[in-house]
């Protein structure tokens, strides 16, 4: 089962900031690609049984991804991209 990747509010003009960096750009292509076949290989950002739905992952070696997994939907919407390379 492969999910399909959304971008929402902040994570979309996070993405187009991010566009143009080769080496911020490729990693997070990479990560959102790896988890539309693993959704789950990520960490929950709230406690266990809290939201466990809420995900964050690392991407390259300054990056950090948000998103919540809707498994019905077959999507992951992300909702934070946070660079700090």
């Amino acid at each position: 089962m492969s999910y399909r990747a959304t971008l929402t509010g902040r994570a979309l003009s996070q993405f187009r900031d991010l566009i143009g960096d080769q080496d911020a750009y490729r990693p997070l292509m990479e990560r959102i690609l790896q988890l539309a076949e693993s959704p789950w290989d990520a960490w929950p950002v709230a406690a266990a049984g809290d939201e466990p739905a809420h995900r964050q992952v690392e991407f390259g070696e300054h990056g950090l991804l948000s998103f919540r997994v809707d498994d019905q939907a077959e999507t992951l919407t992300i909702f934070s991209i946070l660079w700090a390379g």
